[in-house]
C-alpha cells in the first residue's frame, strides 16, 4: 500500500491513556502513519462527513465509548459515510465471543484486542504496520 502520502489512521476511543500510548508508539514504529483520534460517536461522524479533511485509510474502533451508541452500533453509520471504502478494525479490551460475532456481522474487517503492556503495544503497532501498510491494498476513494 505504498504511497507518497502518509496513511491516516483514525482511532475512535474515549480513553486518553490509550490514545496517548498508541500515538507515541505509532510515531516511533510507524512513522509513515498519522494517527488521528476522536473520543465519541458524534466526533467520529462529524470528522468523516467533513469533505475538506483527508479521510482515513483505516479506522481502529473501540466498542465501549461510554455513550448511548457503542462502537459496534457505530459501524453501519461509518460504513454509510465512507461507502464501505475504509476498513474498520475493532480495537477493544473485550474478549467476549458475542462482541466478536456482533462486530463482524456489523461490518468490521477484523477484531483485535488492546495490548496490556508496552511490549504488547509495540507488537500491535508493528503488526498493524506490516499488514495494513505493507501487505494489504486499500481501495481508492471512488468519485461516485
Amino acid at each position: 500500500m505504498q504511497s507518497d502520502k502518509p496513511i491516516l489512521i483514525l482511532l475512535v476511543d474515549d480513553e486518553p491513556p490509550v490514545i496517548d500510548i498508541l500515538s507515541r508508539v505509532g510515531q516511533q514504529l510507524f512513522p509513515e502513519a498519522q494517527f488521528v483520534s476522536v473520543e465519541s460517536p458524534q466526533e467520529t461522524l462529524e470528522l468523516l462527513a467533513d469533505e475538506s479533511r483527508q479521510q482515513p485509510q483505516l479506522i481502529l474502533l473501540d466498542i465501549d465509548l461510554h455513550q448511548s451508541v457503542d462502537g459496534i452500533e457505530l459501524i453501519p453509520k461509518i460504513s454509510s459515510i465512507t461507502k464501505k471504502h475504509v476498513p474498520i478494525v475493532m480495537f477493544s479490551s473485550s474478549v467476549s465471543d458475542s462482541n466478536v460475532q456482533r462486530s463482524y456481522k456489523a461490518g468490521a474487517v477484523a477484531y483485535t484486542q488492546k495490548p496490556e503492556d508496552m511490549e504488547g503495544w509495540r507488537n500491535y503497532v508493528a503488526i498493524l504496520k506490516r499488514f495494513w501498510y505493507e501487505t494489504s491494498r486499500l481501495p481508492r476513494k471512488s468519485e461516485d
